[in-house]
């Protein structure tokens, strides 16, 4: 009984900590932090880049299928902007072309990666996309086009930006009191139980 009981209590407490320090009951997929906008440009399109207040943008680039980049910026301390525009002649403040667009984008598939460093914790996401489907006044997420206001709101969940040091809120304090209340009433079980055990003088 006593052993079951604390096998009992070890789970309780397993799921309370992983509810608290930030473990996703859902893995995020690939490409949904990005998008994809029509801007004047070289290109024609800009990549989007949303990061939590805490991370900073050290790379963003455009590769082909055989994975050759066509584009690149990056950034040694790290970028604010949430906006690339693909082949600009001036990238954003604190960014350097690392490798320029020479050529116009081929038609077909292309991949959009981005670096990003900083709280909750580093990330590197990427997203395929063609851009003859970029759209001319919404955003080409996941190979559809959405609003605006709806890739900031999918973005932003994506992003967890306050990942495992983030407010805990009401429903986990809850849940943590409650765990605690089964520990010490586990606590409280073995104590008796010992004391019953205990030869009588």
């Amino acid at each position: 009984m006593v052993v079951s009981g604390g096998v009992g209590v070890l789970a309780v407490v397993v799921f309370v900590a992983a509810l608290a320090f930030g473990a996703r009951a859902v893995e995020v997929p690939e490409g949904a932090r990005l998008g994809v906008v029509s801007a004047e440009g070289p290109a024609g399109l800009a990549v989007l880049v949303p990061r939590c207040q805490g991370e900073r943008v050290v790379g963003v680039e455009v590769r082909d299928t055989a994975g050759a980049v066509l584009w690149s910026v990056t950034s040694e301390k790290g970028a604010i902007d949430e906006r690339y525009v693909v082949g600009a002649a001036e990238p954003p403040f604190g960014s350097v072309t690392a490798v320029a667009l020479e050529t116009p984008l081929p038609s077909g598939p292309l991949t959009a990666v981005a670096s990003l460093i900083g709280e909750p914790f580093d990330a590197t996401d990427r997203a395929d996309f063609d851009p003859s489907a970029v759209p001319a006044d919404a955003v080409l997420y996941q190979g559809a086009v959405i609003s605006s206001e709806e890739f900031a709101a999918r973005a932003a969940g994506a992003a967890d930006c306050d990942g495992p040091n983030g407010d805990l809120g009401i429903v986990t304090w809850l849940f943590i009191a409650a765990a605690l209340g089964v520990v010490v009433t586990y606590l409280m079980m073995v104590g008796r139980y010992l004391d019953g055990r205990s030869p009588t003088r």
